[in-house]
């Protein structure tokens, strides 16, 4: 019976060290097949005497605070397995030796983590710290591959996932002169040297219907913007630091054209917070044709933050379009949204000829 309760030892220690009296025996009378195999080796009986054992050898412990059970002989309900104190793994005057550059106290305290490929990574990245004035910024994974032969190791997404060195040592991928880059926006560009007005549109199909207008010649209701961002949906609230790529941040003007619903509300109040230096607003006559546009209801699943909504009304409001204001509150109130989709190369079109 000793091997069977060292064997649920092992595998509860997996989990946690504490454990239930009751869990164990119903472990044993799985593994012997039922009460009856229980019985057959010794039974409860055999098994208070190999609890002793074990706590003899300091293996286990009982919880003093728990109760007992009631049985002959009395056995306290909740056990603890007694950690093993484990030694150094590392020697000290290798420890000391990089302790000019590394704080290493997290190991110290931790000589479970003391493994010979934590120590390779270890060095590696203390190598780096010695020249590192010397060297130039990378992406995290040309930094991540140079340092431990995986690209993805410092983004969680590699094959080895206990990516958590950094964060032992106190240090971050600005420490490594590494940056984690985003996707850029995808853009077009009519054909102009620099970039005064750009229109960033939420949805793809929009960015292209808009690009065709605009390569016709057609403005976009009063707009005719010198290139067009296709923000991806919420991808553009990252992806806009790109923008110094194709326009001098300080001298373009940006509108935003999203559908009206309370992911476009989200993504522009976004825009405007984490990018303040910038010229940015609404496309209000994009909205109120859209509005317009919508000949029926369309229904909206998703939930919203009151606080977006007044953000975007507080800019109908200071720009005159009141009546949008009431029919966007009663579309947010009423679980409905509009889509952009609706201005189509077509509408536009329409309107040219009219």
């Amino acid at each position: 019976m000793r091997n069977k309760v060292e064997r649920f030892l092992r595998l509860n220690y997996r989990r946690r060290k504490k454990f239930q009296l009751v869990e164990l025996e119903d472990f044993l009378i799985r593994e012997y097949g039922g009460q009856t195999g229980y019985y057959d080796h010794g039974g409860y009986r055999q098994l208070a005497r190999v609890l002793k054992e074990l706590e003899f050898e300091n293996i286990i412990r009982e919880i003093k605070s728990s109760p007992l059970n009631g049985k002959i002989p009395p056995l306290k309900t909740r056990w603890i397995k007694v950690s093993e104190k484990i030694e150094s793994a590392w020697k000290e005057g290798e420890i000391f030796r990089l302790s000019d550059l590394l704080d290493l106290s997290y190991y110290l305290n931790h000589p479970q983590e003391q493994t010979e490929k934590e120590w390779q990574r270890i060095l590696s990245i203390y190598r780096f710290l010695q020249e590192r004035e010397k060297r130039e910024w990378a992406s995290l994974e040309e930094r991540s591959l140079e340092l431990f032969g995986d690209e993805k190791f410092l983004s969680g997404k590699g094959r080895n996932k206990d990516n958590r060195i950094l964060s032992r040592l106190g240090l971050t991928p600005e420490d490594l002169k590494a940056r984690k880059y985003g996707q850029m926006f995808v853009y077009w560009n009519k054909g102009v040297k620099e970039i005064k007005e750009i229109l960033i549109l939420e949805n793809h199909s929009t960015f292209f219907s808009f690009k065709r207008a605009i390569a016709e010649g057609i403005a976009i209701f009063d707009l005719n913007p010198d290139a067009l961002i296709f923000g991806q949906g919420k991808r553009i609230i990252k992806s806009l630091s790109f923008l110094e790529e194709i326009a001098d941040p300080g001298e373009v003007k940006l509108y935003y054209f999203g559908d009206i619903d309370p992911e476009g509300f989200l993504i522009y109040h976004s825009l405007k917070e984490k990018y303040p230096g910038f010229e940015l607003g609404l496309h209000l006559l994009s909205y109120s044709a859209l509005i317009k546009a919508a000949g029926r209801d369309f229904p909206c699943e998703q939930k919203g933050r009151r606080e977006d909504l007044e953000f975007v009304l507080s800019e109908f409001r200071e720009g005159g379009y009141l009546k949008e204001t009431e029919e966007i509150t009663r579309i947010w109130n009423s679980g409905l949204r509009i889509p952009q989709e609706l201005i189509t190369y077509e509408y536009l079109l329409k309107l040219k000829d009219k």
